[in-house]
């Protein structure tokens, strides 16, 4: 509300008229200045979608890796170690049978190339130490050389193969990871088995 001491804003009595289309003019301009502080700036609806998108590709990812579909060089449900991607097959067969399975599946039966992967295997069966893993150990007749599933012959540096023949059976020409020991078996029995690939 403003006071006019103009002449013409004097009524006929001398007082001073009031004019209160200016005060109306007043708060539209003020209401209009509040509403350009409150509006956002132009990056604010950016910032707001990259933030929903980043949520969103965050959620995505982890739904795939618990599905799965998102887990890194090595397929669902194997191990990496170094070079190598493990499945330490739960489900029972024979060695041959076991051998075919990890064939199936793109990989062999466990090589074990060094010490070092000698005691990652052994951590990761010693938990099973009531169950047996086949690997891709093997001789074609009693008393021959223990050969690897790629035709390499074994090296007893890293471990030794434990003799469970006795006189009446001499056909353990396989070979398993018992606990934290490797023995010499019927190949016909059924056990577990470690399939490997390579990354």
């Amino acid at each position: 509300m403003k006071y006019h001491s103009h002449p013409e804003n004097l009524d006929e009595d001398g007082y001073t008229q009031l004019d209160f289309r200016t005060r109306d003019i007043h708060k539209r301009t003020k209401g209009s200045e509040k509403g350009r502080q409150a509006s956002s700036p132009p990056w604010r609806p950016i910032v707001v979608a990259l933030g929903i998108l980043c949520l969103v590709a965050v959620v995505v990812a982890s739904v795939l890796g618990v599905l799965g579909h998102f887990s890194g060089p090595c397929p669902h449900n194997w191990v990496i170690h170094e070079k190598s991607c493990y499945l330490f097959k739960m489900s029972q067969k024979s060695w041959a049978g076991s051998k075919r399975h990890c064939s199936q599946l793109g990989a062999h039966l466990l090589k074990i190339n060094n010490l070092k992967e000698f005691e990652f295997i052994e951590s990761q069966t010693s938990p099973h130490h009531i169950n047996s893993f086949w690997i891709g150990l093997s001789r074609n007749q009693t008393e021959g050389p223990w050969l690897w599933e790629d035709g390499s012959p074994f090296i007893p540096n890293s471990f030794q193969v434990r003799d469970t023949a006795s006189q009446e059976s001499l056909l353990h020409n396989c070979v398993w990871i018992h606990g934290s020991e490797v023995y010499n078996q019927i190949c016909n029995i059924s056990a577990f088995s470690i399939c490997e690939k390579q990354l």
